[in-house]
Protein backbone atom coordinates (compact mmCIF):
# COMPACT_ATOMS: atom_id res chain seq x y z
CA UNK A 1 0.00 0.00 0.00
CA UNK A 2 1.14 3.53 -0.76
CA UNK A 3 0.16 6.90 0.67
CA UNK A 4 1.04 9.97 -1.37
CA UNK A 5 2.01 13.12 0.49
CA UNK A 6 2.52 16.75 -0.47
CA UNK A 7 6.16 17.16 -1.42
CA UNK A 8 6.25 20.61 0.19
CA UNK A 9 4.78 19.98 3.64
CA UNK A 10 4.28 16.22 4.01
CA UNK A 11 0.47 16.28 4.37
CA UNK A 12 -1.13 13.02 3.19
CA UNK A 13 -3.08 13.75 0.00
CA UNK A 14 -4.34 10.20 -0.64
CA UNK A 15 -5.59 7.29 1.38
CA UNK A 16 -3.71 3.96 1.13
CA UNK A 17 -3.67 2.94 -2.53
CA UNK A 18 -2.27 -0.03 -4.46
CA UNK A 19 -0.60 0.29 -7.85
CA UNK A 20 -2.33 -1.22 -10.89
CA UNK A 21 -1.47 -1.05 -14.60
CA UNK A 22 -2.56 2.12 -16.40
CA UNK A 23 -5.93 1.41 -18.04
CA UNK A 24 -5.67 1.26 -21.82
CA UNK A 25 -9.17 2.66 -22.27
CA UNK A 26 -11.34 5.10 -20.42
CA UNK A 27 -14.76 3.89 -19.26
CA UNK A 28 -17.68 4.34 -21.63
CA UNK A 29 -19.21 7.80 -21.29
CA UNK A 30 -22.04 9.34 -23.27
CA UNK A 31 -20.93 12.93 -22.64
CA UNK A 32 -23.83 13.63 -20.31
CA UNK A 33 -23.04 14.61 -16.73
CA UNK A 34 -19.89 13.67 -14.86
CA UNK A 35 -17.64 11.09 -16.47
CA UNK A 36 -17.12 7.85 -14.50
CA UNK A 37 -13.79 7.31 -12.70
CA UNK A 38 -11.12 5.54 -14.74
CA UNK A 39 -9.75 3.59 -11.74
CA UNK A 40 -11.34 1.57 -8.97
CA UNK A 41 -11.23 2.99 -5.43
CA UNK A 42 -8.03 2.15 -3.56
CA UNK A 43 -5.82 2.03 -6.67
CA UNK A 44 -3.35 4.22 -8.53
CA UNK A 45 -1.58 4.01 -11.88
CA UNK A 46 1.24 5.92 -13.56
CA UNK A 47 0.29 7.61 -16.83
CA UNK A 48 2.98 6.67 -19.38
CA UNK A 49 2.09 9.61 -21.65
CA UNK A 50 2.65 13.35 -21.24
CA UNK A 51 -0.24 15.12 -19.54
CA UNK A 52 -1.26 18.78 -19.36
CA UNK A 53 0.37 21.99 -20.49
CA UNK A 54 2.41 23.01 -22.32
CA UNK A 55 0.67 22.01 -25.53
CA UNK A 56 2.70 21.88 -28.75
CA UNK A 57 1.91 21.15 -32.41
CA UNK A 58 1.79 17.43 -33.22
CA UNK A 59 4.66 16.16 -35.35
CA UNK A 60 2.33 14.65 -37.97
CA UNK A 61 -0.20 17.54 -38.02
CA UNK A 62 0.93 21.00 -36.86
CA UNK A 63 -2.70 22.16 -36.61
CA UNK A 64 -3.33 19.68 -33.78
CA UNK A 65 -1.99 20.45 -30.31
CA UNK A 66 -0.70 17.64 -28.09
CA UNK A 67 0.52 17.63 -24.51
CA UNK A 68 4.19 18.12 -23.79
CA UNK A 69 3.52 18.13 -20.06
CA UNK A 70 5.12 15.86 -17.48
CA UNK A 71 5.26 12.10 -17.97
CA UNK A 72 4.42 9.80 -15.07
CA UNK A 73 1.42 11.59 -13.57
CA UNK A 74 -0.11 9.46 -10.82
CA UNK A 75 -3.74 8.71 -11.59
CA UNK A 76 -5.94 8.08 -8.52
CA UNK A 77 -9.64 7.51 -7.91
CA UNK A 78 -11.41 10.77 -6.92
CA UNK A 79 -12.58 9.20 -3.65
CA UNK A 80 -9.00 8.47 -2.59
CA UNK A 81 -7.76 12.08 -2.43
CA UNK A 82 -7.51 13.90 0.90
CA UNK A 83 -6.63 17.41 2.02
CA UNK A 84 -6.88 18.98 -1.43
CA UNK A 85 -8.83 22.10 -2.37
CA UNK A 86 -9.50 24.04 -5.55
CA UNK A 87 -6.73 26.24 -6.89
CA UNK A 88 -7.16 29.91 -5.86
CA UNK A 89 -6.48 31.07 -9.45
CA UNK A 90 -9.88 30.92 -11.17
CA UNK A 91 -8.15 30.59 -14.57
CA UNK A 92 -7.22 27.04 -13.53
CA UNK A 93 -10.88 26.10 -12.91
CA UNK A 94 -12.24 26.06 -16.47
CA UNK A 95 -14.92 23.70 -17.74
CA UNK A 96 -18.58 23.86 -18.69
CA UNK A 97 -20.00 21.52 -16.02
CA UNK A 98 -16.99 20.74 -13.85
CA UNK A 99 -13.22 20.93 -14.29
CA UNK A 100 -11.62 20.24 -17.67
CA UNK A 101 -8.03 20.17 -16.37
CA UNK A 102 -6.58 21.81 -19.47
CA UNK A 103 -4.98 24.80 -17.73
CA UNK A 104 -2.49 23.18 -15.39
CA UNK A 105 -2.86 21.88 -11.85
CA UNK A 106 -6.23 22.87 -10.39
CA UNK A 107 -5.96 21.26 -6.94
CA UNK A 108 -3.65 22.46 -4.18
CA UNK A 109 -2.59 21.08 -0.81
CA UNK A 110 -5.05 22.33 1.81
CA UNK A 111 -2.24 22.68 4.36
CA UNK A 112 0.36 24.69 2.41
CA UNK A 113 -1.21 25.68 -0.94
CA UNK A 114 1.30 23.83 -3.13
CA UNK A 115 0.00 22.77 -6.57
CA UNK A 116 -0.23 18.98 -6.37
CA UNK A 117 -2.90 17.64 -8.73
CA UNK A 118 -5.13 18.13 -11.75
CA UNK A 119 -8.76 17.03 -11.77
CA UNK A 120 -10.56 16.30 -15.03
CA UNK A 121 -14.27 15.84 -14.41
CA UNK A 122 -16.07 17.89 -17.06
CA UNK A 123 -18.84 16.33 -19.13
CA UNK A 124 -16.71 16.07 -22.28
CA UNK A 125 -13.66 14.31 -20.81
CA UNK A 126 -13.27 10.55 -21.11
CA UNK A 127 -12.95 9.74 -17.41
CA UNK A 128 -13.19 11.44 -14.02
CA UNK A 129 -9.49 11.56 -13.33
CA UNK A 130 -7.29 13.06 -10.68
CA UNK A 131 -3.62 13.11 -11.60
CA UNK A 132 -1.05 13.88 -8.96
CA UNK A 133 1.90 15.88 -10.28
CA UNK A 134 4.89 13.50 -10.04
CA UNK A 135 7.30 16.27 -8.98
CA UNK A 136 4.91 17.64 -6.34
CA UNK A 137 4.18 14.49 -4.30
CA UNK A 138 6.10 11.78 -2.50
CA UNK A 139 4.91 8.22 -1.98
CA UNK A 140 5.45 6.07 1.08
CA UNK A 141 5.30 2.37 0.51
CA UNK A 142 6.01 0.21 -2.55
CA UNK A 143 5.85 1.93 -5.93
CA UNK A 144 7.11 0.89 -9.34
CA UNK A 145 7.87 2.94 -12.40
CA UNK A 146 8.71 6.58 -12.67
Amino acid sequence: MTVFTCGSCGTAVTSDVTQVPFPERAPEHDGEGEAPPRLAPGTFARDPDPFGPPFVPAADNPRVLVSAGPVGAILVHPGDVRELRLHPDRRRLNGCCRLDGCDGPNLVCAACGAEVATEQSDCWVSGHDIRLEPAAVAGSGPMTGA
